[in-house]
Parts: structure tokens; C-alpha cells; sequence
């Protein structure tokens, strides 16, 4: 097994401690500290884009730091990222972990109290503090002792719960937190921030910002804390407050007039590299960039901050195109900002259909069936106001099926599809499996009941790269294939991607017009956002489908949506954004 995003943000982290403990380059200390940052907040794994030949297209990750993880990934024994740990006891990097616990604080008392186990590094702390020896080192003391063992507690507590909501959950917790502080009077306009704002695969906490009157601030705070699935509040101030939740999940909150309420959203948005991005441009033109807005930082009497009421203004005074908070990423938008280059991203509206759509109807399927039928589903989409969906349910089970069995029931489908009355068009497809040989769980003669089939990995997810690229590039060779399913196969938090040569599998799909998906599944989101940019520059067709196996999970098209806007997808990018009379000629009906 590779090591996974989080391993290798703990390593980059750990070497830039090494260089920090042992007096190197303060520029090589924050290279490495802001390579970890890079690498934790990817949502595809870094291991998989060295595979691909991509790390260099990293930003955030220089060329010397590259190569370094080149080395270690293909052997970790006696690479130069190892040999620069080794510098360092292990027990400093793992008592690091623990919030506030800095690299000369953890190095002191790792040395100093002989603590050489990792794996009972904080016991061992813990029961050091009991004996107060802690408070007894130079430069200690009791409070320090204190916020030691608090830190350390902090952080085991942490690591009993999910550390990431998946973005649904996220979102959804907090559209019920602004619903709730809209029935506060003195709550004017209210967002959210950070890495929710730029819809990220996964979200730690929950940051709002809410415009208020100062001398209404006290008022606003007191009913956010109030909020019925608070647990304990775990700081208050004036202007701002965080609250912990049921399941361990913090919500923080602050309060900031009007006239600067743009400015902070611009600040807070992120990503760290973004605002890095930010901050020089802004230094090159005399600026400096800030939560309340931007200082000119000529020579005068008095320095001027100018504030913004919105973000729009924010930019436009920088000389810059307005930034969707989905692109803010620190790849090349502040460039293209610059030109006046940013494109106008897929938006939801521009949403026509949904191909990917699994109803109760019965035909017996290899994997779980949808709970509604399809007149429910009709009537949903006619709320949506599409066009057209598919109902695509998994293939009818091979093993329990003779040949003209699984045609019968395929057959069945089509013609309760033709008996609907409805406005919108529905297509019969199915999601067919990708066999571990290349071949599709589904006999020939059955393709011809279909509009057009969606093909997906269900199974065998641990295959060589040439041979999984193999499997999939034969399956894409069937006629009636217009979109590949969920392509990399990856469950957030649960399953990695599979590994494959996305180069030819994407040269392919254009070739064939097959559409790439983007599902819209919570823990899927899958493209990926890195993956979908890929497929763009490379000119793919890109399918948003919800995945829904009930109607209220059509909704989840947002979060696709939200995911080809991070992958700089635009309108004609997406092939369920055209009308009925252009998909009818993309299936060659």
C-alpha cells in the first residue's frame, strides 16, 4: 500500500523540522512546510500524480522537493527524505501533532525527559506532566504544562473522530447553521467560508461570516452559540466565537460590518497558496492585503485602507477579473486574472439532464437497486426542469441470469419507459461492469433494448497500471458506451484511486466521444477536480450525473457541479448541458 496524502504531508512536515532543529535555510524550512500544506489539502493523492508523470504540475512543490519525492516513492529505504528525518528523534514529529506543540518545545521535552516510543510518546508526556516535570524544565512551567497536556488531549480526542466531512455533509450542516442565524434580526447577509466556499472534496470545520453592526455583535454571538446541536463552546469573543458539535465537528463565526464584509470574504476564502499569490501581486503594486481590506503602502502621512463591500470591488480596485471561490487554488488563476482570462464556469442552471439515475424497477441487478419508481423520478425531474434523464441501473446479475433472461428483463424496461407520460425525455440505459478481462457484464444481444450504457468498476480495484489501462480501454471499445462511470473508482476516506494510464484512457474517450463522469455521489466526486482540469485542456466530453438511487439524491447534482467548477469546466464542457435535440444525435438515436 502507497503512502497516502496525509503520510506524505507528516514526512514534508517532519523534514522541514529537522532542517528548523538542526539550523538549515529558513527558505528551505518554509519550501518544505508549504510543500505539506500542498499535499494535505490535495483531493487526488499525490502518489498517483508522481505515477502519472504529473508531480512537476503541482504547485506549491518545487522542483528540488520533487525530486526528492520522486526518490522516495521509488524506494524509501535510505532516500534523502528519510535520511533527513532520521536527524531527529521520531518521538519530536509525533508529539508535533499535537496542536500548539512547536519543533524546539517538542525537541526539549523528547530530550530532556529521554521519551524514545513513539507509540507512547503522549502517555509518556501525559505522565511526565502528572510528576510535574514538565514545569520543571527551562523555559517551562506550570501553564506551559498545562497547555501541553491540554494540546495532547485535544488532538487524542480528535483523532477518536472523523478529522473530514465529506463536502454533502459539510454543506449541508451549514445551510441548517445559516438557516438557524437568519431568525436572529440583527444577522444581515451570511457565508461561508475557506475550503466549504471553494467547495473541496472534504471539509475540516464550518467558518460563516455574518454582516452585523457592531454594536449588535454580542446579540449575534450569543444566539450562534445557542445553536441547538452545540455542545460546548470553545471560545467567545466580541466579534467571533467557535462551537463544537455533535460528532466533533467545530463551527466557527465572525461578525464584521458591511463596508468590510467583501474583504473578508476575499481573506478567508483561501487557499493558502491563492492568498500567497494574492499578497505578492498585491506587494508589486503597493498594496498589502488584509482581512479588513487593502492598505496603499506608498509614503504618506497617514496610510489609507481601502474597505469593499463586496469581493467583486475587492478585485476590480487590484486591476483583477473577479475570481470564482471554486478556481482559488494557486495554480494560474491570479494570472489569468490579470488577462481577463477567466472563463465563465458550468453553473447549475445550465443543467439539461441527468444520465445517471437508478430506479426501482426490477430487473434483478448485479449490485443495489434505487427505492423510486419512475414516475417519482419523472416528476422530479420535471421540478428540476430538465429535459431528459436516464434510468441506468446496474447490469441484471450474470450469475443468476441465463443470456435471454437478462434480455427479457432489459427488454421489459424498455417498454415501461415507452408507456410514461411525462414531459421530460427518458432514456433506457444501464450501468454496466467493467469485468476484470475488459469485457462488459452484459451479453451483445442485449445492447440493442438500449439507448446507451455508462460503464464502471465495480470490482478488482487493485490491478497493475498496464493492466487496468487495458481493461479499460477495451471496454471503451463497445459502441454503445458513452460515458465512463465514476473513472477512478475512488470512496473518499475509504478506497484510493485505481491506478491507470489516464493519458490514454482520456486520448480514447475523445476519440470515441464517450463522456468522462463527474458523479455527484457524496463520497465519490468523481473526476476529481485535478483530473477533471486535465480532461479539459485535453478537450473530453464531461457528464455531471447524481448517481441518485432515490429522488431526493438528484439534488446532489450541485455537488457535481461544484466539482467541474474547481476543474475549470465550462458550459460547452459538459454534455448534459445541451438541448434533447443535440444528446439525441451525441447517442445516434
Amino acid at each position: 500500500m502507497h503512502p497516502t496524502n496525509k503520510e506524505i504531508a507528516h514526512i514534508l512536515r517532519s523534514v522541514a523540522t529537522a532542517y528548523e532543529l538542526t539550523g538549515a535555510n529558513r527558505f528551505r524550512i518554509i519550501a518544505y512546510q508549504n510543500a505539506s500544506d500542498t499535499v494535505e489539502h490535495l483531493t487526488q493523492e499525490i502518489f498517483d500524480i508522481w505515477q502519472s508523470g504529473n508531480l512537476g504540475r503541482v504547485d506549491g512543490i518545487g522542483p528540488n522537493i520533487s525530486q526528492h519525492l520522486d526518490e522516495y516513492f521509488k524506494k524509501t529505504k535510505g532516500s534523502y527524505l528519510e535520511k533527513q528525518m532520521t536527524k531527529i528523534p521520531a518521538t519530536v514529529y509525533e508529539l508535533m501533532k499535537a496542536p500548539g506543540i512547536g519543533p524546539k518545545k517538542a525537541f526539549k521535552i523528547v530530550k530532556e525527559l529521554e521519551i524514545i516510543h513513539v507509540s507512547t510518546v503522549f502517555k509518556d508526556v501525559k505522565k511526565a506532566a502528572k510528576k510535574n516535570k514538565i514545569a520543571q524544565l527551562e523555559g517551562f512551567g506550570e501553564k506551559s504544562q498545562e497547555d501541553i497536556v491540554k494540546a495532547i488531549d485535544i488532538y487524542l480526542n480528535r483523532q477518536q473522530k472523523e478529522e473530514r466531512m465529506l463536502l454533502p455533509i459539510a454543506y449541508s450542516l451549514s445551510q441548517k447553521i445559516i438557516e438557524y442565524m437568519k431568525k436572529n434580526t440583527y444577522v444581515g447577509k451570511i457565508e461561508v467560508l475557506g475550503s466549504l466556499r471553494r467547495m473541496v472534496a472534504t471539509i475540516g470545520d464550518i467558518d460563516l461570516a455574518v454582516v452585523g453592526k457592531p454594536y449588535h455583535s454580542k446579540d449575534i454571538i450569543e444566539h450562534f452559540i445557542s445553536y441547538p446541536d452545540t455542545i460546548s463552546v470553545e471560545g467567545k469573543g466580541n466579534t467571533k466565537a467557535t462551537i463544537i458539535l455533535s460528532g466533533g465537528k467545530h463551527a466557527d463565526l465572525r461578525v464584521i460590518d458591511k463596508e468590510r464584509f467583501g474583504s473578508m470574504l476575499q481573506y478567508f476564502t483561501g487557499s493558502k497558496a491563492h492568498n500567497i499569490k494574492m499578497r505578492e501581486y498585491a506587494l508589486k503594486n503597493d498594496y498589502s492585503l488584509s482581512e479588513y481590506g487593502i492598505k496603499e503602502k506608498k509614503k504618506s502621512k497617514r496610510e489609507r485602507i481601502h474597505s469593499f463591500q463586496s469581493e467583486e470591488a475587492f478585485y476590480t480596485f487590484l486591476g483583477l477579473q473577479w475570481i470564482p471561490p471554486e478556481i482559488r487554488e494557486g495554480t494560474d488563476e491570479v494570472e489569468r486574472a490579470q488577462k481577463g482570462t477567466i472563463p465563465r464556469l458550468v453553473e447549475p442552471k445550465d443543467i439539461k439532464g441527468d444520465f445517471h439515475i437508478h430506479s426501482s424497477f426490477n430487473i434483478e441487478p448485479s449490485h443495489d437497486r434505487g427505492s423510486d419508481d419512475f414516475r417519482k423520478l419523472t416528476k422530479k425531474a420535471e421540478d428540476l426542469k430538465y429535459s431528459y434523464i436516464a434510468f441506468s441501473e446496474h447490469n441484471p446479475s450474470q450469475s443468476n441470469h441465463k443470456e435471454q433472461d437478462i434480455i427479457n428483463l432489459i427488454k421489459k424496461k424498455q417498454e415501461a419507459i415507452k408507456q410514461l407520460k411525462t414531459s421530460v425525455t427518458c432514456f433506457n440505459s444501464l450501468e454496466v461492469d467493467i469485468l476484470p478481462d475488459g469485457s462488459l457484464a452484459l451479453p451483445d444481444a442485449a445492447l440493442k433494448y438500449l439507448d446507451f450504457i455508462i460503464i464502471s468498476i465495480h470490482s478488482v480495484f487493485r490491478m497493475n497500471k498496464n493492466d487496468m489501462t487495458k481493461r479499460i480501454l477495451k471496454a471503451l471499445s463497445c459502441p454503445k458506451v458513452k460515458v465512463l462511470g465514476h473513472p477512478t473508482g475512488r470512496l473518499l476516506s475509504k478506497r484510493e484511486e485505481i491506478e491507470a494510464d489516464w493519458t490514454m484512457i482520456f486520448t480514447e474517450s475523445k476519440k470515441r466521444n464517450i463522456a468522462l463522469a463527474i458523479d455527484a455521489w457524496p463520497d465519490r466526486l468523481d473526476l476529481p477536480d485535478s483530473m477533471v482540469r486535465l480532461a479539459v485542456d485535453k478537450g473530453n466530453l464531461l457528464a455531471i450525473d447524481s448517481d441518485a438511487h432515490a429522488v431526493d439524491q438528484m439534488e446532489n447534482m450541485l455537488y457535481g457541479v461544484s466539482v467541474a467548477r474547481r476543474g475549470w469546466a465550462k458550459k460547452h464542457d459538459i454534455i448534459n448541458t445541451n438541448s434533447l435535440k443535440n444528446i439525441q444525435k451525441w447517442l445516434n438515436l
